[in-house]
């Protein structure tokens, strides 16, 4: 049985994860910023028991990390999956944006979750895997953000974050790390147009995270496993 903390499970793909990995028979910290207020988790709470512990936290919150590890305890963890972020201001123009639009954006989809990450690596078990979930318009080289350039510059600082942590810890790094594209999904941000169902970019996502245990390396890649140019 894996130990595995989810952070954004209270809907869509995160809540998507949370079930997959209950399904598989681990046991799952969910971390949202109002789990009592999502239908989903209270549901998959009932059912799975002691399996399923809700922690209630802002990741955006300075003391986040010193909240989610008075919750785990002593507990190591397998899986760390850091699926929280925004779409950031309708209007993705660098023009009209304000600053603190803009500052809300990056924190959330970008500085966030590397901060958990950090706090929590002391905490994982050996060859564990450390997830974030990215998007091919973080890809500087395929450039597809065009309609979202701000959504698409704060998921490349995301990447880009993750690739100096793996330099910086260098040889002494004993956890995988993914930058992961769930591909265009149905939920609140991907929209009802798109092409993809959560259980969908979930079977495919869960394999993904699993076949990276052991590998310690650090690679983006989509939910088929397909390697995405950085």
């Amino acid at each position: 049985m894996l130990n595995v903390l989810l952070a954004g499970a209270s809907r869509g793909i995160g809540l998507g994860l949370v079930r997959a990995y209950l399904e598989r028979g681990d046991r799952v910290f969910a971390v949202a910023r109002d789990p009592a207020g999502s239908a989903g988790l209270t549901e998959l709470a009932a059912q799975h028991g002691a399996r399923l512990q809700l922690i209630a936290c802002d990741l955006n919150a300075p003391a986040a990390a010193t909240t989610i590890r008075a919750a785990l305890g002593e507990t190591r963890l397998d899986r760390l999956l850091l699926n929280a972020g925004v779409a950031g201001p309708a209007a993705q123009d660098v023009a009209s944006v304000s600053e603190a639009e803009i500052a809300q954006l990056f924190l959330s989809n970008a500085i966030a979750p590397l901060r958990l990450a950090r706090a929590l690596a002391a905490q994982l078990n050996t060859d564990a895997v450390v997830a974030c979930t990215s998007s091919v318009m973080a890809s500087l080289q395929l450039s597809p953000g065009a309609d979202l350039p701000l959504y698409a510059a704060s998921k490349a600082a995301l990447n880009s974050l993750l690739l100096s942590w793996a330099a910086q810890l260098g040889a002494a790094r004993d956890f995988s790390l993914l930058a992961l594209h769930p591909g265009w999904v149905q939920t609140d941000m991907g929209g009802t147009q798109a092409p993809l169902s959560v259980a969908q970019s979930v079977n495919g996502l869960v394999p993904v995270i699993e076949a990276a245990a052991g590998r310690r390396d650090c690679r983006f890649v989509d939910y088929q496993g397909q390697e995405l140019p950085w």
